[in-house]
């Protein structure tokens, strides 16, 4: 079953909780699979988030179950990096985990309030 539409909106909900409650928060992608396997509804979403609070630990992906009360139907995984951890995904020196690769930018949610915060890029 393909529920890529459900998951793409469940990620967008995601990444704008996340704008919202993450001041130090500058950027977020979605991390890609391969296409069979990001359709399976057992995959996580994934999500590389850009941190300036965050601290430099490298690749350490972090694992939540489902929230579907949050409207996040499905599992999830954030992988919080520091601006200069991300250049160095970015330069391919520094690689993340199972053949993932950083795909589109989920962009700040012009509409609310908390928009502000964190918006040092």
């Amino acid at each position: 079953m393909d529920c890529s539409a459900e998951k793409n909106a469940a990620a967008r909900n995601l990444a704008d909780k996340h704008f919202l409650v993450e001041d130090g928060l500058t950027r977020i992608f979605r991390i890609s699979d391969s296409a069979d396997v990001e359709r399976a509804p057992t995959e996580p979403i994934k999500l590389l988030e850009v941190n300036v609070n965050t601290i430099p630990s490298g690749i350490l992906p972090l694992r939540f179950g489902p929230m579907p009360a949050s409207g996040i139907p499905f599992p999830s995984i954030i992988v919080e990096v520091t601006p200069e951890e991300f250049e160095r995904i970015q330069a391919n020196d520094l690689k993340l985990p199972n053949g993932w690769t950083v795909s589109e930018e989920m962009q700040r949610p012009a509409a609310h309030h908390g928009a502000e915060h964190g918006n040092r890029a």
